[in-house]
């Protein structure tokens, strides 16, 4: 049996409109939802990622809400999802470059704030360690030891 071009058509048009019909549906049922809904469920699973990886002991970030950057930058940074960024701060390595940025935003965990201009120094260059200094004490206040 041979369809003419007005029963092709009207099949096309048949199966377009089943297909979006199917599409609206799926999403309007909420199984992708909204912005907001979708925000807060990457939210919730970045949290339970990086509690998961805390509670193995390969999570240590230098800010006061840790970083995303470790579990979505592998290799380098977050080797294996796991982040470093505490000890590198510590020894005078720059962090990753979320936590480079969140520290110069004031984030940072104000703990380590005496090593942050060390330690960001060491990536952009040992020029700008007096300057991220000024930077760092802006947002951070003095070293508690230059305080007394």
């Amino acid at each position: 049996m041979k369809l003419s071009n007005f029963n092709k058509l009207l099949t096309a048009l048949m199966i377009i409109v089943i297909g979006a019909s199917t599409a609206f549906a799926y999403y309007d049922t909420g199984h992708h939802g909204s912005m907001e809904h979708q925000r807060e469920h990457f939210i919730e699973h970045k949290h339970e990622m990086i509690s998961h990886q805390i509670m193995e002991g390969d999570y240590a970030c230098c800010l006061v809400n840790p970083c995303t950057y470790c579990i979505e930058k592998t290799p380098g940074h977050g080797e294996g999802a796991t982040c470093n960024c505490l000890d590198d701060i510590m020894n005078g390595r720059h962090p990753c470059g979320e936590c480079i940025g969140e520290i110069m935003e004031g984030h940072g965990n104000p703990f380590l704030a005496k090593f942050f201009a060390r330690a960001i120094a060491e990536e952009v260059g040992e020029k700008y360690y007096t300057p991220m200094t000024g930077i760092i004490e802006d947002k951070y206040g003095k070293p508690a030891e230059e305080q007394l």
